[in-house]
């Protein structure tokens, strides 16, 4: 999907899903094996309430409803949030997959996800 302005998202582009089934999104991991923290920005708009699931490899890791109270009724700056998942362990090849589950006009959007990794102890 569009995201206007282009400067409220990566690269003015987001994922969005209209089914109501929901939609899945994955990435294969390509770092070194280590303990990580996840971070998904997505957009939490105030006229739905999306559900999220993230799952390594076929392991459920979180889940959580977009039901902030933001202003936005669209994509963009305003609805811009972040959920971080902390404690992963990750190795090289693993599957990460985010689903989406829609509700009336909050599309389950997602723009970007990124890692960093937990210093040791």
């Amino acid at each position: 999907m569009d995201v206007v302005p282009w400067e409220n998202s990566s690269g003015g582009k987001g994922i969005e899903c209209r089914v109501p089934e929901g939609c899945a999104a994955s990435y294969r991991f390509d770092r070194a094996a280590g303990w990580y923290d996840m971070d998904v920005e997505y957009f939490d708009q105030n006229n739905g309430e999306s559900r999220y699931r993230i799952f390594i490899n076929d392991q459920l890791v979180d889940e959580w409803v977009a039901n902030g109270l933001l202003p936005a009724r669209k994509p963009g700056g305003d609805s811009s949030s972040r959920r971080r998942i902390k404690g992963l362990a990750l190795r090289p090849g693993d599957e990460i997959r985010i689903e989406g589950f829609p509700d009336r006009d909050e599309h389950a959007g997602l723009d970007f996800i990124t890692f960093r990794a937990q210093k040791a102890h």
